[in-house]
Parts: C-alpha cells; sequence; structure tokens
C-alpha cells in the first residue's frame, strides 16, 4: 500500500535533480519535495530547504508563518486574522530565506481572500485554521514550492520526528535578530492523551488547558526546545514515504518552552473535507501507514517530577501564547 500512494527512489531523485535544476515544470508539481535534505536539532535552515514556508505581514511587519499548498492558496492558523483586520493590510512572503535580505527568487502576494474556520473564537478554541487566497499564482521553483495535505484518515504516529519552521521569538520576548534567518526544529509527536496529562501539571485552574480532537501535540517533556510568538500559522512538516506532509499548524502554547508543556498545533487531517469544500483543486492525499502509533503514556508519568521544581526567570510566566521557536535557549 505505501508503494503505491508514495514517490519511488528513483522518482525522488529524478524529482530532486530537477529541483536543482530549476526545470520543473509548475503543471507537474509534486507536492512535499524540497531539494535539500531534513535536519536534526535545531537551527538555521537552508535556503530552498522549506519551500513551502512562507511569511504573512501585517502592516509590513512579520506576523505569522504559513504553508503554500497550491500555486494559489496558502494554510494558516485563524488565530492570525483577527476579524478587525482587513485583508488588504496582509501580504504573503513566498521563497524567503532572511527576511532581512533581499532575495531575488521570492516573490510577493496581497491577500485576495481569507476563509478562517467559523468554530475558531478564542485561543485554545477549535478551528484555528484559515485559507488564504492569493491574488495571483505563483510560479514554482526550487524555492517555492507546495507542501502535501494530508487526507482525513491520516495517522501520524507518536513518536515520529517532524519539523517545525518559522521567524518568530527565540524565546518569549526575544525576537530573531537580523537578517532573521529561517528557523527549523525537529520536534517528536506526542499523544493527545499524554498532551492533556502533561498539561495537567501544576495546571491553574483560571486557566484550562485541553486538548482536543482536532489538535496535535509535538515536543520535549523537559522543556527548552519549541515554537513561540511569530511561528503561528507555519507548518509542522512530516516525511513519510519520502514526501513532506503539513501534519500541523502551529497555534498555542503554554509559554515557549516551558517543562510538561508541548506545543499545540492544529491537525491539518481533521480538515481535510473544509479545505477541499472551499478549494475543490485541493486534493489531500493519503499518507502511507509507516508504522502504528505506540503508546507514550510514560512520558508524562516519568515526568511528574518536573511539577516540583521552582521555575526560574521568564518560564514561571506561563502565558498564552502564539508560539515561535526556542532554540534550546531555555536548556
Amino acid at each position: 500500500m505505501a508503494h503505491r500512494v508514495g514517490l519511488g527512489l528513483g522518482q525522488l531523485e529524478a524529482v530532486a535533480i530537477l529541483l536543482l535544476l530549476g526545470l520543473f515544470p509548475s503543471g507537474l508539481a509534486f507536492c512535499g519535495v524540497a531539494s535539500q535534505a531534513r535536519i536534526t536539532g535545531g537551527s538555521r535552515a537552508a535556503a530552498g530547504q522549506w519551500p513551502w514556508q512562507v511569511s504573512i505581514t501585517y502592516d509590513g511587519t512579520h506576523a505569522c508563518g504559513g504553508s503554500l499548498v497550491s500555486e494559489q492558496w496558502v494554510l494558516s492558523a485563524a488565530h492570525c486574522f483577527p476579524r478587525e483586520h482587513a485583508k488588504e493590510d496582509y501580504e504573503v512572503k513566498l521563497g524567503a530565506h532572511q527576511l532581512d535580505s533581499y532575495t531575488p527568487e521570492a516573490e510577493v502576494r496581497t491577500v485576495a481572500q481569507v476563509i478562517s474556520h467559523s468554530s475558531y473564537h478564542e485561543e485554545g478554541s477549535q478551528g484555528d485554521i484559515a485559507l488564504l487566497r492569493l491574488n495571483r499564482p505563483v510560479t514554482f521553483s526550487r524555492y517555492i514550492r507546495p507542501i502535501c495535505l494530508p487526507a482525513a484518515n491520516a495517522s501520524f504516529p507518536n513518536g515520529l520526528q517532524c519539523t517545525v519552521t518559522g521567524w518568530g521569538h527565540v524565546a518569549p520576548s526575544v525576537s530573531l535578530l537580523a537578517p532573521r534567518p529561517l528557523q527549523q526544529l525537529e520536534v517528536p509527536l506526542i499523544s493527545r492523551e499524554t498532551c492533556n496529562c502533561l498539561y495537567n501539571i501544576d495546571a491553574k485552574p483560571e486557566e484550562p488547558h485541553f486538548i482536543q480532537q482536532d489538535m496535535l501535540c509535538a515536543g520535549y517533556v523537559q522543556g527548552g526546545k519549541d515554537a513561540c510568538q511569530g511561528d503561528s500559522g507555519g507548518p509542522l512538516s512530516c516525511l513519510v514515504g519520502g514526501l513532506w506532509y503539513l501534519a500541523g499548524i502551529v497555534s498555542w502554547g503554554d509559554a515557549c518552552g516551558a517543562p510538561n508543556r508541548p506545543g499545540v498545533y492544529t491537525l491539518t487531517s481533521s480538515y481535510a473535507s473544509w479545505i477541499h469544500y472551499h478549494v475543490t483543486e485541493l486534493q489531500p492525499r493519503v499518507v502511507p501507514q509507516i508504522q502504528e502509533s505506540q503508546p507514550d503514556s510514560h512520558l508524562c508519568v516519568n515526568h511528574q517530577a518536573f511539577n516540583t521544581a521552582p521555575t526560574q526567570g521568564f518560564l514561571g510566566l506561563l502565558l498564552l501564547l502564539p508560539l515561535g521557536l526556542t532554540l534550546g535557549l531555555l536548556c
């Protein structure tokens, strides 16, 4: 079954060569194909490594990330588009690497339409997903490529190493320094049950957190590496069967990189039907079943000790924030 829905090794090599040469025709574009290998740990990304990553600006300032899913559509988070904000004040930058440097491969589009899910009301609620229609199509290249959308029945196993990317803060209230290169961080997936268990450690009654059915968790129980403010709406990319899938959309979290507080993402596959309803040409793909999900409840049991350790500095300020990358700075 996996061989029928994935790309063979020879096909991937051929696509990679065409991408490197810039010869891949846009009309025959494969989704989820990048010209560079995946990363380990947290670091700066290389140009063209995550060609579906976009920067969404509001009034000229980077506000959120997003993922290119076709020549004219981007997926992001609903909380990036408050109702009081006019779509005319947003722009989408594609193919960028360093936000403060000129990139000849980059393209900029205005936003012709924003479709936010009707069930989204506030941070932590369901439906934190939005579709953006660009004012005109982009031209695919080595630096601008779409990511694959997972079908509704997609299953990403616990422990799978995925990658979150963005230009967000490197710590709470600490902005990414110029020239603001794209950051990348590998994070393991965590089951919804274990994530809820972790968020109940030292939980504040006045700030309840609940991981709902349309949410996905990823990160490290010990903290120190996470997404933070400014990465909201960006991709959680998972490599399965030789293709990258948009498993999640950066949504919310309790502080950045705090122990027992993994990052929470919108589970893209939960909205496959909603996406297809609004944009019929967007066809989610069946994700190959690479392995069975194993129980990970031990992650919460074994780390209960974290709730007795005194928090230090800004980690004590457990605020509900949109997320941005914290590449080990909180360790």
